[in-house]
């Protein structure tokens, strides 16, 4: 009998990996936290302007609840879709006369991942995914991840980088399988309009077109009143927020999804499949502080709103630095052009000679190279002298 030659072993130096894998970006916040920790490491102070890392201490409460709920036993397994007295008390909250909400509207998982499910959920590869530009470093990702053509449909910085009806004209127009709005915005702090959202959802309704609105950042509004589409029955449409930045929790990772039934039963599945199921103590801490919530998110905001004033007196000294002020969060997206120089050799120069770790603008889309996001979360003095070493530095190279 004749017996075929066994294939050449591979090549043990190589990595054959997936399109999957090749198509993974990742953050560019977390790899200059990663070149800021190597400064620090050699002894060096460096002040984080980089992360939405909120430095404010959390509700008491939350933090109470979840040492208790360790200390009495509560590490195991719990329901994938998050524990029912937090959807009941997220469909509480969010319900509103035009629509009721119950268990069935509402899933846990974190914000950062839920922006991947819905797109794997919505989205076959080679389909389009229309952005709003600027727009969360995660958008980009995901879309390049899943194998989707990501359309940047750039705002215009003449009326502060707002959504206009023009500009969702043009998203339409790009015959888009998926929208995805932020409002309050990430990296410039703009809420948008109401009558300019609500066009939104009735285009992409008119064109079958899916709509993730990312409300991340509505509830820290300061300035001005924030829209939600949570009172939306458009069924292509999913809300997503997270407990990150209201409850200055970022290391728990929870957030949620609003959603018709039909796709909350698809995100529960997903979850199941990629992670089971969030920490179940950290759940009811959720919970416990969600009975107080308001008042600890009325102060955040205020705080929050105190230190962007701040701040932008600071980067007014630099008559060339061009911002618009935030309206929500702590963001400023600033122009570095009159520099000369690049937004990645700018973040690089200034982390190295200053110790000042900002983001590079172009991590938010390609038209924003002359651009940088200025994170203000953090301690507020280690903020304001962040600030003030970035406006030294940008003033000297003009």
């Amino acid at each position: 009998m004749t017996s075929l030659a066994p294939p050449p072993p591979a090549d043990i130096d190589e990595c054959d990996f997936s399109a999957r894998a090749r198509a993974l970006v990742g953050q560019e916040m977390f790899k200059v936290l990663d070149r800021a920790k190597a400064i620090e490491d050699a002894g060096h102070r460096v002040f984080h302007l980089e992360l939405g890392n909120p430095k404010v201490r959390p509700p008491e409460d939350l933090i109470q609840r979840v040492g208790w709920e360790v200390t009495h036993g509560n590490t195991g397994y719990t329901y994938s879709g998050g524990l029912p007295e937090l959807r009941r008390a997220i469909a509480e909250r969010y319900a509103t006369p035009e629509r009721p909400l119950g268990i069935a509207n509402v899933v846990v998982s974190p914000a950062n991942l839920l922006i991947n499910q819905f797109l794997d959920l919505c989205c076959e590869r080679g389909d389009r995914v229309a952005l709003f530009s600027p727009a969360f470093p995660t958008y980009w990702a995901a879309a390049a991840h899943i194998g989707l053509e990501a359309v940047a449909v750039e705002l215009d910085r003449g009326i502060g980088l707002q959504l206009s009806f023009e500009a969702v004209d043009r998203a339409v127009a790009a015959t888009p399988k998926a929208i995805i709005v932020n409002s309050a915005n990430n990296p410039t702090g703009a809420v948008y309009s109401r009558p300019v959202l609500d066009y939104l959802v009735e285009q992409c309704a008119r064109h079958g077109i899916w709509i993730l609105s990312d409300e991340t950042y509505g509830e820290l509004t300061y300035d001005h009143r924030f829209h939600s589409l949570v009172g939306s029955s458009y069924p292509r449409l999913v809300v997503m927020s997270s407990f990150s930045k209201v409850l200055s929790v970022p290391a728990f990772r929870a957030g949620f999804a609003i959603a018709d039934p039909r796709v909350v039963d698809k995100l529960v599945l997903s979850n199941s499949t990629l992670y089971s199921c969030l920490p179940g103590f950290v759940q009811a801490g959720l919970v416990e502080a969600m009975k107080r919530i308001d008042g600890y998110i009325y102060n955040v905001a205020r705080h929050y709103h105190d230190v962007a004033r701040d701040c932008a007196e600071a980067l007014r000294e630099n008559p060339w630095m061009v911002f618009t002020l935030p309206r929500s969060a702590f963001y400023f997206f600033i122009d570095i052009g009159f520099t000369g120089m690049t937004d990645m050799d700018f973040c690089r120069r200034l982390l190295e000679e200053r110790h000042v770790a900002v983001t590079p603008g172009s991590a938010f889309g390609p038209a924003h190279r002359d651009q940088v996001r200025i994170a203000f979360c953090g301690q507020a003095d280690d903020v304001r002298e962040g600030i003030r070493r970035l406006a030294d530095f940008a003033r000297r190279e003009t």
